[in-house]
């Protein structure tokens, strides 16, 4: 049960940063293609644009490293809890049943002594030493 649980968390913190990186690179990508259409308005040539589309290029590829490595590390992270999970130790809690008095706690022991009629006749005299 707990590495379901460790194993779901470690896919959903993928899918968000998965989401996440999407996000940044749209963000990226918007922002090359705005300063691009700008530097066409203000006149700018050639190597203004292609130095601004080396620079979104640039922007995707980092982009793309931090999101294998944090997925690398995500998936690292969410192997080892859950070998540590599978590890585990349960522990399993009893809950404690009423007594016959109706009255908690545990039970009262029950007398197992054998009946006196079983038990060998020892003659306690015998055992005494001698008077001097």
């Amino acid at each position: 049960m707990l590495t379901r649980f460790v194993s779901s968390f470690a896919v959903t913190a993928f899918a968000l940063w998965t989401l996440l990186c999407l996000g940044f690179w749209g963000v990226i990508a918007l922002g090359g293609d705005l300063l691009r259409w700008f530097a066409g308005i203000l006149g700018g040539d050639a190597i203004a644009r292609s130095v601004l589309g080396f620079l979104e290029a640039f922007g995707t590829f980092l982009l793309a490293w931090v999101w294998f490595a944090g997925a690398a590390l995500i998936a690292f992270a969410g192997f080892m809890l859950r070998q540590a999970a599978r590890n585990a130790t349960t522990i399993r809690v009893q809950t404690v049943q009423f007594g016959e008095r109706g009255d908690w706690g545990p039970r009262e022991m029950k007398d197992v002594t054998p009946p006196k009629s079983d038990a060998p006749d020892i003659d306690l005299d015998q055992k005494r030493l001698p008077p001097r």
